[in-house]
Formats: C-alpha cells, sequence, structure tokens
C-alpha cells in the first residue's frame, strides 16, 4: 500500500501518489506491507523486517528510531478512512527470530507521533539539528566514516539546554 511514491505497477487499489499528510504535523511518503483485517473488521498495518529483532519488545516509538508502527498506521487510517487498531513490525526471518513487535494505536502512541513531530519541526525552525547520536550508537553506524570515531565524546561538549528536547524524545518508550 504505497503513498506517496509512483511506479508501483502491483500497488494496492487503495494507493496513492500523493504523500499523506497526518494530523501529527508530518507529511509521509512510504508503502506499508501489509494491512490485515481482523474480527469485527479491525486493521493491523505491518512492516516486515528481514534483520535481527531488535527493538525491544514493549516499544512504541523508540526515541524516535522506531516509527514504523505507528506512522504507519496513522497513514493507513488517512488512507483507508478507517480506524487502525495496531501498527507491527514482523521479523520474517531466521535471524530476526520471526518476532513480532505490535503497537497499540491508542492515545500514548498517537502522542508520541505528535511529540516526534514537533521536535523534529522545532529542531527545523530553530536551525539546530546537532549530531548528537546515544550514548554506543556510533558503534554501529553506517555513517561512522564520515563523523570519524569521536563525535559521541563532541557530544559532551555541546550546551545541554540545546538538546533537552532531543533527550525527552530519546525517553519515549
Amino acid at each position: 500500500l504505497p503513498f506517496g511514491l509512483e511506479g508501483r505497477d502491483q500497488a494496492d487499489p487503495a494507493s496513492r501518489i500523493e504523500p499523506v499528510p497526518l494530523d501529527a504535523g508530518l507529511i509521509l511518503r512510504g508503502s506499508i506491507d501489509l494491512v490485515e483485517r481482523g474480527r469485527g473488521r479491525r486493521l493491523r498495518v505491518t512492516d516486515h523486517k528481514s534483520g535481527k529483532a531488535d527493538a525491544p519488545k514493549d516499544v512504541m516509538v523508540g526515541g524516535g528510531r522506531v516509527l514504523q508502527p505507528v506512522l504507519y498506521a496513522l497513514a493507513a487510517e488517512r488512507l483507508l478512512g478507517e480506524p487502525v487498531e495496531a501498527g507491527r513490525l514482523y521479523y520474517c526471518s531466521s535471524r530476526g527470530g520471526y518476532e513480532e513487535r505490535v503497537v497499540p494505536l491508542d492515545g500514548a502512541a498517537r502522542d508520541a507521533a505528535r511529540e516526534f513531530a514537533a521536535t523534529v519541526a522545532g529542531a527545523i525552525a530553530d536551525g539546530f539539528m546537532p549530531a548528537a547520536p546515544a550514548q554506543g550508537s556510533c558503534r554501529w553506524c553506517d555513517y561512522r566514516m564520515v563523523c570519524g570515531p569521536y563525535e559521541e565524546l563532541r557530544v559532551a561538549q555541546k550546551p545541554p539546554a540545546r538538546l533537552a528536547a532531543l533527550e525527552r524524545l530519546r525517553k519515549l518508550r
């Protein structure tokens, strides 16, 4: 179920070329892997993952690192005009242990999406989007060659008050 993307010949008929604006203040482009209709006609949105199951079991937005379950569920509500019960990551390989992470699309998840969007919008408005990796995250980052090995040390020299919104975001489960 793509949205905001062109050239998808085998797309679901509910797909659209235009991006989807969300009430949270974001405009999304993407492609939902699976929409299921369960008992009571409730919808669940799934994004398939081929890697290891690295999202915590109780994830909602993972501090801004795991956004697809909530954002894709919100996009599906807009696209389909029906309530979505949950978003889900399904680690569909032996590497991922065939595990799933289900995120109910409740008030807390909607609030987390709004807080994420507000944090990003504030950083753009302030013109302050510093490299500020969480402790230990540089070890596995694909961009380490660009930043070098000392980015985490440089974060300690940045004004903590300017990083407060990012720190609040990182505390969202």
